[in-house]
């Protein structure tokens, strides 16, 4: 099993670097012992950047988590036993560092202030998306959000990456704020990402180590999404 560093710490979403070793490949992939590149998923895109190794280099285009965390390869595969060292586009991640941060701010902040819930994401680096229901927000909703939200940023409020049994978060996140239903039966210790005094969240992705670092959300537009449900547009300045 993959050992996936970036879990670990709000310190280790950071990290740019890391070394490791090739269990297998296959085709056009790899599978380390370990690994900093974030995989594809709860709408969080892929890490990219590069693996080097004594006479070879290779750039990860895509990182899959399945049965086990596949980083897909243009150029040549390293062999089984090699050593390896991983290098992260870093512009990228930090980009969804932030993004995957104020996703959680400008979704808890829409659970307080307007009782919806978030039922779907999708971050980019450059601008991402938050689906809520039941939701009918007007011009006037979403500069309030988008002015409690930059508020909060300016005060600078702190992360905190933590870890809590499942009992306990089956019985805290019991409000609607969060489907916990869809935690796989095999996770007996949750990861949780806390925002100070705005939010606590069970979350697997890479998240910055204060509010600050994003400087400013900007809602861009709104779109209707079917019944009772929209989606909102942001961007960080």
């Amino acid at each position: 099993m993959t050992d996936l560093l970036y879990l670990h710490s709000l310190e280790a979403c950071y990290l740019r670097e890391f070394d490791a070793e090739v269990v297998r490949g296959q085709e056009d992939y790899v599978v380390l012992n370990r690994t900093l590149f974030y995989p594809t998923g709860g709408g969080q895109p892929t890490d990219q950047g590069r693996l080097i190794w004594d006479g070879g280099e290779a750039r990860v285009v895509e990182v899959v988590k399945g049965r086990e965390i596949k980083h897909h390869l243009e150029g040549e595969l390293p062999e089984r036993g090699t050593s390896v060292k991983g290098i992260l586009d870093w512009d990228r991640r930090y980009s969804h560092m932030r993004m995957h941060t104020a996703q959680h701010l400008v979704s808890a902040l829409a659970f307080d202030i307007f009782g919806v819930r978030t039922v779907g994401n999708q971050i980019r680096a450059d601008r991402s998306h938050i689906d809520f229901y039941p939701a009918h927000f007007t011009d006037e909703d979403i500069r309030r959000l988008e002015g409690e939200a930059n508020r909060l940023i300016d005060e600078g409020r702190p992360l905190k990456l933590y870890f809590l049994p499942r009992e306990e978060v089956l019985k805290r996140f019991s409000d609607g704020r969060v489907d916990v239903s869809r935690l796989p039966q095999s996770v007996e210790e949750v990861r949780i990402i806390e925002i100070e005094g705005v939010d606590t969240c069970p979350c697997g992705g890479t998240h910055v180590k204060n509010l600050k670092e994003l400087k400013g959300v900007e809602v861009l537009s709104k779109k209707s999404k079917g019944r009772d449900k929209q989606r909102l547009y942001y961007r960080l300045l």
